[in-house]
């Protein structure tokens, strides 16, 4: 009956470090992800002024834009 014990005991304690561990990989990796987001430049596009990260806008001879169909709005439009 000891050793029963003793294995249940171990089995639960291996348990409890297992989602321990888990609940920290998840803490840390989103910590990770929303250090990323916060540190990007933003940029405004020309067309309608939405601000996007500057990884994520289109750049034309220093103008950014949002999307492409807004540089070529804004490009015909300022030609």
């Amino acid at each position: 009956m000891g050793l029963i014990r003793l294995i249940i005991f171990a089995l639960v304690i291996w348990l409890i470090w297992r989602l321990v561990n888990n609940f920290k990989a998840k803490v840390t990796k989103s910590k990770k992800q929303g250090a990323t987001i916060e540190n990007q430049s933003m940029v405004s596009c020309q067309h309608c002024s939405v601000h996007v990260p500057q990884n994520e806008a289109i750049n034309h001879e220093n103008q950014w834009f949002c999307s492409e169909a807004h540089k070529k709005t804004y490009l015909e439009n300022n030609s």
